[in-house]
């Protein structure tokens, strides 16, 4: 069975809309954005949904908001087809549509279903794999899953051949700045539903500049040590993330938090969001991963993330070596997890968060500033 097509008369009405409005915003940012909140609260269909806007449009009354800024800066810099390509396939295709889906595939199976997967690859393993990463992401549709978080340390060959087949969803694309070289950037400027995050780090200024002369919509990412977490407000040396004009800033933890529970950096990050002075948007990934799933479905669920041999890290760091995309459909692996079986074969490993980032060592960035006053 094919994915139910997303292409709906509801959707072609919505981007047409979404489109005038992103132009109008490059000549009255402050009258049109607060236009386009009220047009999206008028579509919102969930209590959440309503109420993450209607925040909004609490947040859009002071003109002086950062959040301003960071619109306006985006609709001048960034292509409008990297805009509605990206925005409408995670905000329509994975958080409307395929929630619809999610929730009533859950409804009729009894098992939780994830809203995206973190699928974290190297070369070797892709090479090996490549069919199953196609089989994987169609069958995630299937079942409602739109957006797909790629960890990828090195860039296979392949991969872009993936992305461009699979134009219909939603990717942020995990890397370090050596990978994005003239010629990735010149093929990643023609996928306007691939977000690139750049690692920050030594390059990284230098190829958010290039990507801002493509028109290109791309973000920052941090990762970090829960330890760490109090330097990242510090008020010692400042890290100037404002200088890449990055919209979001993501900042990923090795560790996975605590079940049912929020962080206190998560904490902070939602503070300084609702009071915003800087021209970037602070994201804890996992705990933002998880708080959307919510929204999304009242079953809750794990982050599903593979690791690049393709079997299952469990939310405790473990890797399941007995469950595989390769070797299971994703519905089955599904349908396993939600059994919750006590015991299985598999070897610990730390964080299985931790073996996704690993390859590029400890983090050396512990200082942004992104205070709430």
């Amino acid at each position: 069975m094919s994915p139910r097509s997303v292409n709906t008369i509801a959707r072609t009405l919505i981007q047409t809309v979404v489109r005038q409005k992103l132009n109008a915003i490059k000549s009255d940012p402050e009258r049109s954005l607060r236009n386009l909140v009220d047009m999206g609260l008028s579509f919102a269909a969930g209590s959440e949904q309503k109420r993450f806007l209607q925040q909004a449009q609490r947040t859009l009354q002071d003109e002086n908001s950062a959040y301003y800024r960071i619109i306006y800066d985006m609709a001048l810099h960034v292509d409008t087809e990297h805009l509605m390509g990206f925005g409408m396939n995670l905000g329509y295709n994975s958080l409307t549509a395929g929630a619809r889906t999610i929730r009533r595939l859950e409804s009729e199976c009894g098992y939780d279903i994830p809203w995206c997967l973190t699928l974290a690859i190297d070369r070797k393993g892709y090479t090996a794999h490549e069919s199953d990463y196609t089989n994987l992401i169609e069958q995630g549709k299937r079942l409602g899953i739109y957006t797909y978080l790629i960890i990828a340390p090195e860039l296979p060959v392949g991969l872009f051949t993936l992305l461009r087949q699979q134009k219909d969803c939603a990717f942020l694309l995990f890397t370090s700045p050596d990978e994005l070289t003239g010629d990735v950037i010149d093929t990643m400027a023609q996928l306007y539903h691939v977000m690139p995050v750049v690692r920050f780090g030594d390059g990284a200024e230098e190829v958010c500049d290039a990507m801002r002369r493509r028109e290109m919509l791309y973000s920052v990412f941090l990762p970090y040590h829960s330890e760490e977490s109090e330097n990242i407000f510090s008020d010692g040396d400042v890290l100037d993330i404002e200088q890449f004009h990055a919209p979001l800033t993501i900042f990923i933890s090795y560790t996975a938090p605590e079940k049912g529970q929020s962080s206190p950096f998560y904490r902070r990050i939602i503070a300084a969001r609702n009071d915003l002075h800087t021209q970037t948007i602070p994201v804890e990934l996992w705990e933002d991963l998880r708080y959307v799933d919510g929204v999304i479905s009242p079953l809750p669920s794990h982050s599903i993330t593979f690791n690049a041999d393709c079997f299952l890290i469990r939310p405790d760091g473990t890797v399941d070596d007995s469950i595989s995309f390769s070797a299971a459909p994703l519905e089955s692996i599904l349908a396993s997890l939600q059994q919750n079986k006590p015991r299985f074969r598999g070897h610990s490993a730390g964080s299985g968060l931790f073996l996704s980032f690993s390859f590029w060592g400890h983090s050396s960035a512990t200082s942004t500033r992104f205070t709430a006053a």
